[in-house]
């Protein structure tokens, strides 16, 4: 469980679909699943993962729904490296991030590109 006590870049990952979320968090990662778990027990609609779960998905334990993607202190190269892991999942067509927030983005496009080959 320690390393859900650092802060950094996490992939929420629903076990019916595979649909993914990535977030950030400068405290506790442990702390952050507990609060997406509690917006979906308590049917609370800020949490873009919780919405998603409402559409008859099931939640299943940390170890089974969220992955670490990086670790890393908060910075803005903390920043970048979220916005880079949701652009993955957006060039997968796999994200349940809000899409009003995600932007086209040669570099990483051009680098997911040259990943997939």
């Amino acid at each position: 469980m320690d390393k859900y006590t650092k802060s950094g870049v996490y992939k929420l990952t629903c076990p019916d679909c595979n649909k993914a979320y990535v977030g950030q968090i400068e405290r506790s990662i442990l702390a952050r699943y507990n609060e997406r778990k509690q917006a979906f027990r308590n049917n609370c609609h800020t949490s873009k993962f919780a919405q998603h779960l409402e559409q008859a998905h099931s939640c299943s334990t940390i170890n089974n729904t969220m992955q670490i993607l990086h670790y890393q202190k908060k910075s803005a190269h903390l920043n970048i490296v979220e916005r880079c892991y949701i652009h993955a999942e957006l060039f997968a067509n796999n994200h349940l991030n809000d899409s009003q927030n995600i932007f086209p983005n040669p570099i990483f496009e051009a680098i997911l590109k040259i990943l997939q080959q």
